[in-house]
């Protein structure tokens, strides 16, 4: 995944991250101003489903490194990260950014155990992000209305401290901008309450993205050059790429309420693959695992 890069003689720099980097990479490769030719090319840090190991990084890829733009791990020792670091030139400068995870909006998110048969989404599932309650409420046999009735009910009863869950996702947002270069967390707290910006705990809009292109462009500017001004116009013009991935997780009503999300709107249709569905919608389809779109 790599982007940019004009001629054969384009150096390269290294996004290294999660499944933000490959938009961050295309992010970084609309700025038009820089000092030199370069292909920002991703490196992920996990495995694909299916995959042993992480994706290998082409050799065309780690031709003439200029730097490494690396997302901050709080695990030590990433294969991923060893196999690409071992691979870098001697004195390769590195840039550190953090990643956006917002988990409190979703306090009940977690691993889609449900794996039918389905050709259309042959690696990611047609659910892949699983609810727990959810899933208790689809074991139990329910559907339909009475399907989404349950659901709310359980959830209202098992719905933890949300004002505790944002703590600890403000204290992880801190604790990362702490070990980086690049810093994020005044950018979400300012705004994660007046705008979309997390579609799910991990994956962010087009304008959040943006912003983060601006960040690492800002500290790449030593190496990379480029000015502030032409950055803010090519980053504003590449947010028509839209945000990442094709899922929006739907925000229950309740932590809405008291997270205090003031962009939620009870009608509000979330993007989730070809579909657009409010959050009840979503709920009663889920826990059917409805496959008839």
């Amino acid at each position: 995944m790599a982007y940019g890069g004009r001629t054969t003689k384009a150096r390269t720099v290294l996004i290294y991250g999660n499944c933000q980097a490959p938009y961050l990479a295309r992010m970084l490769a609309t700025l038009d101003d820089l000092n030199d030719d370069y292909r920002f090319a991703a490196a992920l840090c996990y495995a694909l489903p299916g995959e042993a190991h992480a994706p290998a990084i082409p050799d065309e890829d780690m031709k003439d490194v200029a730097l490494l733009v690396r997302q901050y791990e709080e695990a030590q020792h990433n294969p991923a990260l060893e196999a690409l670091t071992s691979r870098l030139p001697a004195g390769c400068p590195v840039i550190r950014y953090p990643s956006f995870n917002m988990f409190s909006q979703w306090p009940f998110e977690a691993a889609e155990t449900r794996n039918p048969h389905d050709p259309a989404y042959p690696v990611w599932k047609r659910y892949p992000l699983g609810d727990i309650l959810g899933l208790q409420i689809a074991r139990a046999g329910l559907s339909g209305p009475l399907a989404v009735a349950a659901y709310m009910d359980l959830s209202h009863r098992k719905m933890p401290d949300l004002r505790v869950r944002l703590q600890r996702d403000i204290d992880r947002m801190q604790r990362y901008d702490a070990h980086s270069d690049v810093k994020l967390a005044d950018y979400v707290l300012a705004r994660f309450r007046e705008e979309h910006l997390f579609w799910t705990s991990g994956h962010v809009s087009a304008p959040a993205m943006a912003e983060l292109a601006r960040r690492v462009a800002e500290v790449a500017r030593p190496v990379l050059g480029g000015s502030e001004e032409r950055a803010v116009a090519c980053l504003a013009a590449a947010s028509h790429y839209g945000g990442m991935g094709e899922q929006q997780n739907p925000i229950h009503p309740l932590v809405a309420e008291t997270l205090g999300l003031r962009f939620w709107e009870a009608d509000f249709a979330y993007l989730w693959q070809t579909q657009r569905w409010t959050f009840y919608e979503y709920v009663q389809r889920y826990i059917e695992y409805d496959m008839n779109w």
